[in-house]
C-alpha cells in the first residue's frame, strides 16, 4: 500500500511537504511524530467491497505496477459477471470523492463514484454509484484492508465527537483518532498550534474527563486519516489531500484528511 499512497498523491499534484494543520498553520508537534506501521503486506489487501439490497454486489481490487495503480473491478448482478479494469480519474480525490472508470471486458464503459459517508445502516464507510453499459447502480460500499481504519467507523464516534469538541469550546482542530472504552468512547483531537487531548465519554451522553497528551502517546492507526468537522478545507493544503464525508442527502458531516508527507500509517497494509 506504501506504493500506492505515493503514486496517488504524486497524482494529486501534491508538492509541498512541510507539515501543517487542516487550518493551515503551522503544527510542528501535532503530526511530526512517526507513528507505529502495520507490517508490509502485498497490495491486493486493499480495495473495496461493495454491495446493494437490490442484489447486487462488486468489488475493486488495487494493484500496483511501477507507475501506475491498476483497479480490478468485478460486479455481480441481474444474472451478469462483469470484470473490468478501470483507471483512477485525476486529480486524485477532485471535489472530495473517489472516481473511476474504464471498460469492460465485453466492452461496456464502467464508472464507479464513491462517497465517504455513513451508508446502509450506517455500517457501510461509502456510498457507490456505479453506470454499467449506461445502467445505473447504487448502493454501498466498505473499504477492504488488512486493518481497520478508526475512520470506517466514524458515524459510531460521532455524537462523542461533537461532545468532546464542545467540551473543548471547539478548541480542537480535528479529530486525529477515536475508540471504544468500557464506559463509552475515548476521542483524540488536536489543535493548529500541535497541542493534543484525549477525551474520554460516558456512554458518549456526557464528557468524563479531558487529559493532554504528549508527542509520544500515539496509537495504531492514529492521523490516518484525520477528520476535520463540518467543512471541507481548501485543496492543496500542505500534504493534506482531503476526501468530503455527506449524509445519505449530500448534507456534508465534514472531511477526512490524508496526510501524503507521513506516509502510509496502519491500517493501510
Amino acid at each position: 500500500m506504501k506504493r500506492i499512497l505515493t503514486i496517488l498523491i504524486a497524482a494529486a499534484g501534491l508538492t509541498a511537504c512541510a507539515t501543517t494543520s487542516p487550518g493551515g498553520d503551522l503544527a510542528s508537534n501535532a503530526f511530526d511524530y512517526e507513528p507505529q506501521r502495520s507490517a508490509e503486506l502485498p497490495d491486493r489487501h486493499f480495495g473495496y467491497e461493495m454491495r446493494s439490497d437490490a442484489g447486487w454486489n462488486g468489488a475493486m481490487i488495487y494493484e500496483a505496477t511501477a507507475q501506475s495503480i491498476d483497479v480490478d473491478f468485478t460486479f455481480s448482478g441481474n444474472g451478469s459477471e462483469i470484470a473490468a479494469a478501470l483507471d483512477m480519474e485525476e486529480p486524485y480525490l477532485n471535489e472530495g470523492v473517489r472516481r473511476f472508470s474504464g471498460r469492460s471486458e465485453d466492452g461496456r464503459d464502467v464508472f464507479v463514484m464513491l462517497q465517504a459517508g455513513p451508508c446502509g445502516e450506517g455500517d457501510q464507510s461509502y456510498f457507490a454509484t456505479l453506470v454499467i453499459g449506461g445502467e445505473r447502480y447504487r448502493g454501498c460500499a466498505s473499504e477492504r484492508a488488512a486493518n481497520d481504519r478508526w475512520s470506517n467507523y466514524l458515524a459510531d464516534w460521532m455524537p462523542a465527537i461533537d461532545l468532546c469538541m464542545a467540551e473543548l469550546r471547539h478548541q480542537a482542530d480535528h479529530v486525529t483518532f477515536a475508540y471504544s472504552t468500557a464506559s463509552g468512547t475515548a476521542v483524540r483531537m488536536a489543535d493548529s498550534a500541535g497541542n493534543r487531548w484525549e477525551c474520554i465519554t460516558v456512554n458518549d451522553a456526557r464528557v468524563n474527563a479531558v487529559v493532554p497528551l504528549t508527542a509520544v502517546d500515539v496509537r495504531l492507526g492514529e492521523a490516518d486519516p484525520i477528520f476535520v468537522r463540518s467543512e471541507m478545507p481548501a485543496r492543496g493544503d500542505a500534504c493534506y489531500v482531503y476526501e468530503t464525508v455527506r449524509e445519505a442527502d449530500g448534507t456534508l458531516i465534514g472531511a477526512f484528511g490524508y496526510d501524503s508527507c507521513a506516509g502510509p500509517r496502519a491500517p493501510v497494509s
